[in-house]
């Protein structure tokens, strides 16, 4: 089989449980999406081609990521930010990665990268197993991540608690920074001033690109707006 029927194989046969927790599928995005009024979930499935080396017998690799679009964040962010490629909502999101790497760096600091759950596919009988492992994950772990992480608070300390470090939770670092000010803006937090210093050398050490850091000056602009 290849890549598009066996992860839709795999999407069908999850869809009946995932609804229940008001997940709806969508194949065009290779996962399920659940939308509230004050955020937006997207449990993603990327698939990749594997081959055993002995055999040469070929399947496939399934890697979960969850994916949290908080809206307060993003509705701000869609002010500042020079991207137009980012036309929906999945496509703004504010925290998440794979579960593989999320539960390998609990502690929410980017220690170890490009972790797997090896959730691998190379029959016909091997996709049951990966659909009931797919599933018991997204409600050991993607589900209890959506409904801790939605708020505005929530992102503010996974984005803003050690400042300096690499963040698993927020995995692209120029995102990280306009966002945590964001979070940190319309939390309340009294560090505020003192991230966005942090944050400003970072853009420099880091050699962040223009595109970053003109949607930090941006920011900078509409910040005492922001409520």
């Amino acid at each position: 089989m290849t890549q598009k029927e066996i992860l839709r194989k795999v999407i069908s046969s999850m869809e009946t449980e995932l609804r229940l927790f008001d997940f709806v599928a969508s194949f065009k995005d290779q996962g399920f999406i659940r939308n509230t009024e004050d955020s937006t979930f997207f449990f993603q499935l990327l698939i990749y081609n594997r081959t055993i080396i002995k055999t040469s017998v070929k399947g496939f690799l399934i890697e979960p990521f969850i994916w949290v679009n908080v809206k307060e964040v993003e509705t701000y962010y869609k002010e500042i930010t020079l991207n137009k490629y980012l036309q929906r909502d999945i496509n703004f999101v504010t925290l998440g990665n794979s579960l593989a790497d999320l539960l390998a760096n609990s502690d929410g600091i980017y220690k170890t990268r490009n972790n797997s759950l090896d959730l691998l596919i190379f029959n016909d009988s091997d996709v049951y197993y990966v659909t009931e492992q797919l599933i018991k994950k997204f409600k050991e772990v993607a589900l209890p991540y959506c409904l801790q992480n939605s708020s505005v608070a929530a992102v503010d300390t996974l984005a803003n608690t050690r400042p300096q470090e690499y963040k698993v939770n927020l995995v692209n670092d120029n995102y990280r920074i306009v966002k945590g000010i964001i979070a940190a803006k319309l939390n309340g937090n009294p560090r505020l001033e003192d991230l966005i210093k942090i944050y400003n050398r970072q853009l420099v050490e880091r050699n962040m690109p223009d595109d970053t850091k003109e949607e930090m000056r941006r920011l900078k602009e509409i910040l005492p707006t922001m409520k």
